[in-house]
């Protein structure tokens, strides 16, 4: 009889397989711990441990190198998860981390055995993004700039999102005005200088700010709303005389400007004037102010028709605007006092005309009866008879 070597047959145990959490985010490392026993006869025998890590449809992203060593052994592993090529088509991935083994008789006795001893499940994240701003204005004047700056983090652990890329959009009325990519700096910053006049229209406006297809950071998307409104115009009454008398000028001087960065005259604009009483038109008229924002406005008494002494008026003096400046209108009142209106004095007029066409023509007709009159007296020479 022939006898062999003596060695303990063929077993394994299991001691130790974990990781060090459940869940991790994508940016993260999955540490893993194993030990376990091995006895084969590697003469004839095939056998070893190895740790794989599988997704959600059964594709092996990552295994280790396998473990022949007979008797106990301790492994310790640590997996940098971006490496794993891991395709997000959700916002959470499941992970399959399974302990394998192998084992085969090259005599063929006991066959071939390829088997996991052991598995666990983590769900792997990516992480939320929250955007701050700082020095943001949500209202603006015509001809302002807003300058700010964006901040991104991390809610899960407040931590910056550094060098990574947003898809940035100015949008108006469903039209993009700009749109560009911008990477953010160490402190998870971008810095923008946004003009009323170069990148956004009067009303309504939409910046966005846009994080796709990012391999730690769930896809993100901040709209915020900047309001550009119409420059207001101002006025200031240089010279105006609110108690008149009847045969005094209604004068008016006024200045009219806008800030834009800077005090800016009203150049060249038409402002209509308009005279009212008891809600009754009375006057209407245009002036137009000059290079420098002045405008003098000189209204005769005797365009009006009241027939009271006294009368108070209100006039309006109206800026229509255009398309990057308000409309203004300001009104003020006066009085006219021993007010005489043209309707009566033209009445007076013509009736002293009349008295004295009349006077006129009786005059003429008696001195023409009159001449008459003495006409008569005398003969002429040809009707004269001399008697001797």
């Amino acid at each position: 009889m022939l006898i062999t070597k003596s060695v303990k047959s063929f077993s394994f145990d299991v001691f130790v397989f974990t990781s060090d959490n459940d869940i991790y985010y994508n940016n993260e490392k999955i540490n893993i711990n194993a030990s376990w026993e091995l006895i084969y006869d590697p003469s004839h025998e095939i056998s070893y441990f190895q740790v794989q890590i599988f997704d959600s449809f059964d594709n092996i992203l990552w295994n280790s190198s396998e473990y022949h060593e007979i008797g106990y052994s301790e492994k310790n592993w640590t997996i940098n998860i971006k490496f794993l090529n891991i395709s997000f088509s959700n916002y959470t991935n499941t992970l399959f981390i399974k302990l394998y083994h192998f084992y085969k008789d090259e005599n063929g006795a006991g066959g071939s055995v390829n088997a996991f001893r052991g598995i666990i499940i983590v769900n792997v994240l990516k992480r939320n993004v929250m955007c701050q701003l700082i020095g943001f204005k949500s209202v603006l004047k015509y001809g302002d700039y807003n300058f700010f700056t964006t901040k991104f983090y991390s809610t899960d652990n407040n931590s910056y999102l550094v060098n990574e890329t947003f898809h940035f959009e100015i949008i108006s009325f469903k039209k993009i005005l700009y749109q560009n990519n911008f990477t953010t700096n160490e402190s998870g910053e971008i810095s923008f200088n946004i003009s009323t006049i170069s990148h956004l229209n009067l009303g309504e406006n939409n910046i966005i700010f846009n994080l796709r297809n990012n391999m730690i950071y769930n896809n993100a998307t901040f709209s915020y709303e900047i309001f550009v409104e119409k420059l207001a115009i101002f006025v200031e009454i240089l010279s105006f005389d609110n108690n008149l008398e009847n045969d005094h000028l209604i004068k008016i001087k006024l200045y009219f400007y806008f800030f834009n960065q800077s005090i800016k005259p009203l150049k060249n604009q038409i402002l209509k004037t308009i005279i009212y009483n008891d809600l009754t038109l009375e006057y209407e008229d245009e002036f137009k102010t000059n290079q420098s924002g002045f405008v003098d406005i000189d209204i005769s008494p005797n365009n009006f028709r009241f027939k009271e002494n006294e009368k108070k008026f209100y006039i309006d003096i109206v800026f229509n605007g255009t398309k990057y400046l308000e409309n203004e209108t300001i009104t003020l009142s006066f009085k006219i006092q021993n007010f005489l209106s043209q309707g009566v004095f033209n009445l007076f007029f013509t009736s002293n005309i009349f008295l004295f066409s009349i006077l006129i023509i009786l005059f003429t007709s008696i001195c023409m009866k009159f001449n008459i009159r003495r006409r008569t007296k005398f003969k002429l020479i040809r009707d004269l008879t001399f008697k001797f």
